[in-house]
C-alpha cells in the first residue's frame, strides 16, 4: 500500500520524510516533488530497486536514468566534472543535468557509454531526502515513458496508481513544470541534449577556451 503525504515547501522535515528516506534505503521506490517536475526515486546502487523502477517507468533499455545527488561533493564521487566544475558550482542546486564521464560503478540503468547524467535539485523536500539517505538516487520524472511528467499533486497522485511505491510525497503548489536543461560535457564539446531553464546564452558564459557549444 502506498502511503501519501502532503508537505509544506517551507517545513519539509516532517517525520514522514524520514520514513520515506528509510524506504529508499530498504530498496523501495518513492515519488517526491522537485523544483522542475515530480520525480520517482530509487537507490542508484541497488539493482533490485532499479529493476522495480524500470518496470514502473516502462523505460526503454537505451535510455539511462538520471542520478540525483545532495551536493557537489557527492557528484564528484560519481563523475569527472572536468571543465564544467564552475558551471556546476554556480547552478547546483538547480535545474541543470550534466552528462559526465562516470568514475564509479552505478547500476547499468544509470549509465550509457561510460557517462552518467547528474543533477542536484533546488527543492527542500528533495534535498532533505538526499541528505538523509546519503546516497545517489536514480530519479527520472514521475510518469511512464512517453507520457507527460507530473507537475502537480493531482498528476502525481494519478501516476503509477497500481505500482509498487512505498511513499508519494506531494506539495500544495505546482512545480515549475519544465524539466531540467541537459548538457553533455566532453573535452572539446558541450552539447545541449534538452533545452530547459538554463539557457544556451548562460551556458556560453562558462565555455572554456577551445570548447564548442552544440545543440542550441
Amino acid at each position: 500500500m502506498t502511503i501519501e503525504i502532503t508537505v509544506s515547501r517551507d517545513l519539509p522535515m516532517e517525520p514522514q520524510i524520514f520514513l520515506a528516506a528509510q524506504a529508499l534505503l530498504n530498496g523501495e521506490v518513492i515519488v517526491f516533488p522537485t523544483e522542475t517536475v515530480y520525480g520517482i526515486a530509487a537507490d542508484a546502487l541497488n539493482d533490485e530497486a532499479i529493476d522495480n523502477l524500470i518496470s514502473l517507468k516502462e523505460r526503454p533499455d537505451n535510455k539511462p536514468f538520471p542520478v540525483m545527488v545532495a551536493d557537489l561533493a557527492m557528484a564528484e564521487q560519481l563523475a569527472d566534472l572536468g571543465n564544467a566544475r564552475e558551471l556546476a558550482k554556480d547552478f547546483w542546486p538547480g535545474p541543470l543535468t550534466l552528462v559526465l564521464p562516470a568514475r564509479t560503478i552505478l547500476s547499468d540503468a544509470c549509465t550509457q557509454d561510460g557517462t552518467v547524467g547528474i543533477r542536484c535539485p533546488h527543492h527542500p523536500v528533495a534535498q532533505a531526502i538526499l541528505h538523509i539517505v546519503g546516497i545517489p538516487l536514480a530519479v527520472p520524472s514521475a510518469n511512464r515513458s512517453g507520457e507527460p511528467p507530473a507537475t502537480n499533486s493531482t498528476e502525481a497522485r494519478r501516476a503509477f496508481q497500481h505500482g509498487d511505491i512505498a511513499y508519494k510525497i506531494y506539495q500544495q503548489d505546482p512545480t515549475m513544470g519544465q524539466p531540467t536543461t541537459v548538457l553533455k560535457i566532453e573535452p572539446n564539446t558541450w552539447t545541449i541534449l534538452r533545452k530547459g531553464p538554463i539557457s544556451a546564452n548562460t551556458i556560453r558564459e562558462y565555455l572554456p577556451n577551445g570548447v564548442t557549444l552544440c545543440g542550441v
